[in-house]
């Protein structure tokens, strides 16, 4: 059957290991979007083509709320959405409650905090250049996201074990209903405790300039308190953990990008950006759909219907040849290039994205100069991937220099 002049009934076509992303879905984009079903949910418009992706992101015609207590189009069984979630928020109640988050991680506090993300780094740099080789960089790029998201919101250190696997149980494919449920339980009660902590001592950290913004200035209930706390610490770790792990492995797996970064480290910005763009961070299905809330036309005269559900599908729409010439290749040298889509856009583009591109160049600045003769231990085919992440994340990622 074709994936063009057929219809598609079921999706994903393929559900690609590592970072491959199958060229049928570069064939998807040249005919706008195609009608799909998922595992779960109802049928859903797929959106693979960069203008459609960006529109659905950021034109107010798609929302979340119709989909509140709904089947969600999903890959595998996932919980109704959670309207407190900031993710599944629409203006203008999102509008009101992600200003308060903003300034929390504007560009300007990320480095005023850059010198703490350095010593950190440093902190697991040291711990992985004592370790026998090959040692396994899987455990910086799932250690130094935990370490910085807790900590900009005041969680104490010996407490951050105790965060991952809450987040590791909330977010786990493989995770039942009752066990996210209890785990979300836990995470609540342990924000509270945090958010009372703050009252009583207020510090320098996040959280605190939160509990202020409820307390001083009564413009967050409580319960938007917590939830949007929770919500930075679901969307401020993994995300950051599979763009790490899979940044090295690229550069690590062709080799002439990572010996172009260490004759020009000038070339970094640009190189960082371009991964953003390139890498499949999420798997097929996994992005968050959105509703129609009046009828839209989208590439090639379709037209989504009001209350139909659409699933933009980013990793592809970065490759879009009509906006990223040569955009299946990884080319650390695009002149003009086009924002990419891997953080979201509009609106809905990720609050925590300076934290996140932070962290790994300040990663791989370090890296470049510590281990400038760093290389796989292992064939790039024989690198383990998670099965159990809704993101393409390395599950061991061994390495020797």
């Amino acid at each position: 059957m074709s994936a063009v002049t057929d219809p598609i009934t079921a999706y994903p076509i393929v559900d690609d290991d590592g970072l491959d992303v199958d060229p049928r879905y570069r064939e998807l984009q040249r005919h706008g979007p195609i009608k799909v079903q998922l595992a779960y949910g109802e049928p859903c418009w797929l959106a693979t083509g960069y203008h459609d992706v960006k529109t659905v992101y950021s034109d107010r015609r798609f929302g979340k709320e119709l989909g509140f207590g709904r089947v969600v189009p999903r890959v595998h069984a996932m919980p109704p959405l959670d309207p407190s979630l900031l993710a599944n928020m629409d203006p203008p109640r999102h509008t009101r409650i992600r200003k308060l988050a903003t300034p929390a991680f504007s560009r300007p506090r990320i480095r005023g905090a850059r010198a703490w993300i350095e010593t950190l780094v440093d902190e697991l740099l040291d711990d992985l250049a004592q370790r026998d080789q090959p040692a396994d960089f899987a455990t910086v790029a799932w250690n130094l996201p935990n370490l910085v998201v807790t900590g900009i919101l005041g969680v104490a250190r010996a407490d951050v074990p105790t965060f991952r696997s809450f987040i590791d149980t909330m977010l786990g494919m493989t995770s039942s209903t009752e066990a996210r449920a209890e785990a979300g339980a836990e995470l609540r009660s342990y924000l509270l405790g945090l958010v009372t902590e703050r009252r009583a001592h207020p510090t320098e950290d996040v959280l605190s300039d939160l509990v202020a913004a409820h307390d001083e200035e009564d413009r967050l209930t409580e319960d938007e308190l917590v939830m949007l706390c929770q919500s930075l610490f679901l969307g401020g770790f993994e995300t950051t953990v599979a763009q790490l792990g899979s940044t090295l492995y690229v550069l690590l797996s062709r080799r002439a990008l990572w010996e172009e970064l260490l004759a020009d480290p000038g070339l970094m910005p640009a190189a960082l950006e371009e991964l953003w763009r390139w890498i499949p961070s999420t798997r097929y299905g996994m992005p968050l759909p959105r509703w129609a809330n009046e009828d839209v036309a989208l590439s090639g005269g379709v037209v989504i219907a009001a209350g139909d559900a659409v699933l933009p599908e980013r990793a592809v729409a970065n490759r879009d040849e009509s906006v990223f010439e040569d955009g299946w290749e990884l080319d650390f040298h695009r002149v003009d290039p086009q924002p990419h889509l891997a953080l979201g856009f509009g609106a809905h583009h990720c609050v925590g994205a300076s934290l996140a591109q932070a962290e790994i160049e300040v990663t791989l600045a370090r890296m470049l100069t510590r281990f400038p003769t760093l290389r796989l231990a292992v064939p790039p085919s024989e690198v383990t991937w998670s099965r159990t992440s809704m993101l393409r994340a390395v599950e061991a990622l061994p390495v020797v220099w």
